[in-house]
């Protein structure tokens, strides 16, 4: 059965739409000003696949964390849309073939529930246990904040994107700044 269709009353309805981000890497011997080519016919590929655009934020040149094909640098891109799941795999393969484009990663984004917490924050407690223990928030509340172990983590990313982001600095590249 195709997804969309209702087998009970015969109509057609649109095909579910998933949130998903693509990180890809272009090659390094592609100039700055031809960059905007590329990332055009990532969107145009996206947008043949009945998919939408949200968002493309270019993060420039960077150094690969290993050697790939014999480069060791790249131009990363990151571009997040909405797309019919079954039309993932036929994305894929089309940026295999890529003489670009020599590495992706498709993810998709998590559904956030109603009422769920957003950038690696916990939600707030529910009715239930503030009901069962109330005592037990305030307490915590008034320890200070050296003393809870939380307070020593750093927050979690939840996507690739934030991942990398808050990858720390090559270990050279702190010597080169002094």
């Amino acid at each position: 059965m195709r997804p969309g269709l209702d087998p009970w009353r015969g109509d057609i309805q649109l095909p579910l739409q998933r949130d998903y981000e693509i990180l890809y890497i272009v090659r390094p011997d592609i100039e700055e000003a031809d960059l905007g080519d590329v990332t055009k016919k990532v969107e145009n590929l996206i947008e043949s696949l009945e998919g939408n655009i949200q968002r493309t934020n270019v993060w420039g040149k960077r150094r690969l964390a290993y050697e790939v094909d014999h480069l060791r640098e790249g131009h990363y891109v990151l571009t997040d849309f909405q797309i019919e799941p079954a039309r993932v795999p036929e994305m894929e393969s089309s940026l295999k073939i890529s003489d670009t484009v020599f590495r992706h990663l498709i993810v998709r984004k998590p559904v956030l529930k109603p009422g769920a917490a957003t950038n690696g924050e916990t939600p707030a407690a529910t009715s239930e246990l503030e009901a069962a223990e109330p005592e037990a928030t305030e307490p915590a509340a008034a320890e200070p904040e050296a003393a809870r172990p939380e307070a020593d983590l750093e927050p979690v990313p939840t996507t690739a994107a934030a991942a990398d982001a808050m990858a720390p600095a090559e270990p050279g590249a702190e010597e080169d700044e002094e």
